[in-house]
């Protein structure tokens, strides 16, 4: 009688659907046996550390540019203590298909939120919209979906300018990221790429109606073009590069913390580590950290620097509770404040709008139940190939709006659009909505098509003009900031957003090669859009505020700058926090999407590029250590 069970039908077309929702129950959240077994041994081993032991280099956070900047700083024999509030990544991780559904694993993420929007996220819960951050060995790199995008790296030259230190130029900074790449991706290694390097890239599997987005993008008169070339990031069409490593996820656990513990004793890694606030001497100088572990209080302390690379989010928290911020702000808390810095003060984040769907005629798009097989999955375990070889983001356009045009703006795209083969299914219902906050009639709407060939583009603003802010909620260490992004309160974004989004359903509905498959926009009217013509600028706009949601690329909370005459600047070209001494933060909190993209990849570069200086400062000034 096993026979006629979905389950046990290996080329069954339901066995996938049952398979993603016995997933979605029994993997809801991380894993909860391996994540609790790795809590419990964790805690056994509490005793084997010492409460006040001392490091040369003290590093807070463990994501993509903490543990590259660990890598880099043990290479150099230095001892290092890297602290994360997570724990050890589960093997679930390494699915690339997991990608979208880990923004809903409470023990990975810490499922920040955005204060309800004026102007945006209308088709959230309360207008609130989620942002994802990693909470555990490799940070955000866990949580993400795997895509190799270098972006705006000509913004690398106006950092050089704006803070006088050439080591910031886009000539130097490009050998990192290539040094970095063990490159297998889509377009031919050449002097554009590294091959040998540790960090692997591989090519994602595509579906076919990608293939005819790419003939599209010529038909408007863009190239399909490597969208990571050693010099500037243009206009045009690429299938997409992820971090991968024959098949699966290539975090940055994998990529610095193994290996750096694996070949020498002077990493030591410490989970479920909490910072709570950093320890200084008199004139500013930062000499430790105290951190709550198991719920035990320990201090550990520095010979040489205490080092931030906690992410956007919790560096500025913890500059702040340790009295570094804006004065009036911290006032209003009752915290003494140590330097007055526009701390938190210049959020910014890379997003747009989730755009669909787009519908196409059968076997040119993804449907999970019917083109996914547990088969399927075996094959992909074995060998790391077949159709499970995807992280359901294909493809991915960058142009420069007429908008931008007519105002001058053309020296990097002004929207960069994701291709996307993901569909909202009932069966991971609770996962979705959990990780993005979706009101009932919204993900009704999508979930329409979840069982016909779709798939939804991802249009966003690369620098944006409005910004933010993030402030402390309260002094406990325990609290999440409150985080107002400020989403579509410029209307110079809102317009720009709608000519992307216009240029997104022209691509599908305007070309012979789309229309080959019959491709098209939903004809159905998102709830909340109903009073405006359907395609019209107004529904276009309707639609953008109703499904704004960030690109999870959060920066400039701690912004570099050339010193404190400049009135955005909270660290120098060092890296140094301005006005201490031996404090540094090195993650994408100093960068701003103003001048450059803010990824995966660029925050494993900056752990290396902040490592050479710190190594560089060093030798040549050692009295400031």
């Amino acid at each position: 009688m096993f026979e006629r069970l979905p389950f046990f039908n290996l080329f069954a077309p339901r066995t996938i659907r049952l398979l993603m929702y016995l997933l979605s129950q029994l993997a809801y959240p991380g894993l909860y046996v391996i994540t609790e077994y790795d809590k419990e041994l964790d805690t056994s081993q509490i005793n084997l550390q010492n409460n006040n032991d001392q490091f040369d280099f003290i590093i807070v956070g463990a994501g993509s540019s903490g543990s590259s900047l660990a890598s880099r700083l043990t290479l150099a024999d230095y001892s290092v203590l890297l602290l994360e509030a997570g724990g050890t990544p589960s093997p679930i991780h390494a699915f690339p298909l997991y990608s979208y559904l880990q923004n809903a694993d409470l023990d990975v993420n810490w499922k920040y939120k955005t204060v309800p929007q004026k102007n945006a996220c209308f088709g959230m819960n309360k207008n609130v919209c989620h942002w994802p951050a990693g909470k555990v060995l490799g940070g955000s790199s866990i949580l993400n979906a795997m895509m190799y995008l270098r972006g705006n790296v000509q913004g690398f030259d106006e950092i050089a300018e704006k803070t006088g230190d050439n080591r910031w130029n886009l000539t130097n900074v490009l050998k990192y990221y290539k040094n970095l790449e063990n490159y297998n991706g889509w377009f031919e290694p050449s002097d554009q790429h590294g091959v040998n390097g540790s960090m692997s890239v591989e090519r994602t599997g595509i579906q076919p109606f990608t293939e005819r987005m790419m003939e599209a993008g010529k038909e408007l008169g863009y190239p399909v073009r490597d969208p990571n070339p050693y010099g500037p990031y243009t206009e045009g069409f690429a299938k997409l590069d992820l971090h991968m490593k024959d098949g699966r996820r290539h975090d940055t656990f994998q990529h610095f913390i193994l290996p750096a513990m694996k070949r020498s004793n002077k990493l030591v890694v410490r989970k479920f580590s909490h910072v709570t606030k950093i320890l200084f001497q008199k004139n500013n100088e930062a000499y430790g950290v105290e951190y709550l572990r198991h719920e035990k209080r320990y201090i550990a302390t520095a010979k040489l620097e205490v080092i931030l690379s906690a992410g956007t989010i919790r560096s500025p928290q913890l500059l702040m509770l340790s009295g570094i911020g804006p004065k009036d702000h911290l006032a209003e808390l009752g915290i003494k404040t140590r330097i007055n810095l526009p701390v938190g003060q210049h959020l910014q984040d890379k997003y747009g709008v989730f755009l669909g769907p787009f519908l196409v005629e059968k076997y040119q798009a993804l449907v999970l139940e019917r083109d996914l097989r547990l088969i399927d999955m075996v094959q992909w375990y074995r060998s790391g190939s077949g159709p499970f070889r995807t992280a359901l983001g294909d493809g991915t356009y960058a142009i420069i709006t007429e908008k931008a045009k007519r105002n001058n703006r053309t020296t990097k795209p002004d929207i960069h659009t994701y291709i996307l083969s993901t569909t909202l299914t009932n069966e991971l219902r609770r996962m979705l909505v959990e990780a993005y906050n979706y009101k009932p009639e919204i993900f009704e709407y999508f979930s329409k098509a979840a069982y016909t060939d779709s798939f939804i583009q991802l249009v966003t603003l690369n620098n944006p003009i409005g910004d933010g802010t993030l402030k402390l909620k309260d002094k406990n260490p325990f609290s999440h900031p409150v985080i107002d992004p400020r989403y579509l309160q410029n209307q110079d974004d809102v317009d720009t957003l709608v000519e992307g989004a216009k240029f997104a359903v022209k691509l599908v509905e305007s070309t012979k090669s789309i229309q080959k498959i019959v491709g098209r926009f939903s004809p159905n009217l998102l709830p909340g859009c109903e009073e405006y013509k359907w395609k019209s600028d107004e529904y276009y706009e309707c639609f953008i505020r109703h499904m704004t949601i960030t690109a999870f690329k959060y920066s400039s909370t701690v912004p570099i700058g050339r010193d404190m005459s400049d009135p955005v600047a909270v660290v120098d070209s060092h890296l140094r926090v301005l006005g201490t001494k031996r404090l540094r933060v090195v993650d994408g909190s100093v960068l701003q999407h103003r001048h450059t993209s803010i990824n995966d990849v660029t925050c494993r570069m900056l752990g290396q590029l902040a490592g050479d200086i710190i190594i560089d400062d060093k030798v040549q000034n050692p009295a400031s250590f």
